[in-house]
């Protein structure tokens, strides 16, 4: 037992550390693969056990502090390797109750959604905090970056116009990259389960992801970081990156409540495409994805508007 978890943990550690490491040859098919490094650590957290995880996550990591140095073992463990163990180990907890089926009651999908949103955040943040820790240095260090973009990629000098880009830049930065972060957590945790489950080793039985919900007091939360991401310095700008990944949350949250209050009615498959397609494409339809969610989690709306749901789709699987 002990030689299949290490084993495993091994080739697990060793795919996560490649796809990670692959961002360093500045390819175009590195970033894809980058965003896909937790999948190998996730799949052995669910498919086998946390032990099996954790064994690939201190493979990975040691792997690349051996490579490229402390701070990308330290970027590694707290951005990778550990959000995707937690969260595969979160996705496996369980409590038992004798009216539940099977006598166990899994950890709410909703409330693991905001894990990773936490996770994400705490990266991002950490990750921010070691570039600089006051607003100034900060905004010095993006000005930097973004005047040798300039220079590299066009050849111009700074301008008004570059300076007011420049400070959007890092304004808008760090929020999105915690929302990438907790999207390609959410993403590769998905991937793995569903991997697990074809297999047939995914402990937990499948949830009914349409039926995710955050909890009411979270829309309580949201608006004190709305409230604190106003704030000027690295307060608000930390406050702004828990703040994108919470409406991250809730436009999850609005997936989950369209695809519950779309079952049985005959322009499913269109409705679920389109709005799909148009945050794939678009981006800002998320917002409106995030305000359903909002609401339904002030309003119980899937219970107030009389929607019963019924079995799951076969697109909700």
């Amino acid at each position: 037992m002990m030689g299949q978890i290490a084993l495993i943990g091994l080739a697990a550690g060793a795919a996560s550390a490649l796809l990670s490491a692959g961002v360093a040859a500045g390819t175009m098919l590195a970033v894809p693969l980058f965003y896909l490094a937790p999948l190998p650590i996730m799949l052995a957290g669910l498919a086998f056990s946390h032990w099996t995880a954790f064994v690939g996550l201190v493979v990975a990591a040691a792997g690349l502090g051996f490579a490229f140095g402390t701070s990308f073992l330290v970027a590694y463990a707290l951005g990778i390797g550990g959000p995707a163990w937690v969260l595969a180990y979160g996705a496996l907890l369980a409590r038992p109750d004798p009216a539940a089926r099977d006598g166990l009651v899994w950890f709410p999908i909703g409330p693991l959604v905001l894990l990773a949103g936490a996770l994400a955040s705490l990266s991002v943040i950490v990750g921010l905090l070691s570039v600089a820790t006051d607003y100034e240095t900060y905004r010095a260090a993006v000005d930097q970056a973004f005047e040798q973009f300039l220079v590299v990629g066009a050849g111009s000098a700074r301008t008004a116009d570059t300076a007011h880009m420049s400070a959007l830049v890092a304004a808008v930065l760090p929020p999105m990259a915690g929302t990438l972060t907790m999207v390609s957590h959410l993403a590769c945790l998905y991937l793995a389960a569903r991997a697990a489950r074809v297999s047939g080793r995914l402990a937990r039985p499948w949830p009914d992801l349409a039926s995710t919900r955050l909890p009411q007091v979270t829309t309580l939360a949201l608006a004190v970081l709305v409230a604190l991401s106003v704030t000027p310095g690295m307060l608000g700008l930390s406050a702004s990156v828990v703040t994108a990944t919470l409406l991250t949350a809730y436009a999850v949250a609005g997936f989950a409540t369209l695809h519950f209050v779309t079952r049985g009615r005959p322009g499913r498959p269109l409705i679920l495409t389109a709005a799909w397609m148009a945050t794939l494409a678009l981006g800002w339809p998320a917002l409106a994805a995030a305000l359903l969610g909002i609401v339904d989690a002030m309003f119980d709306l899937r219970t107030r508007m009389g929607f019963r749901g019924g079995p799951p789709a076969a697109n909700d699987r």
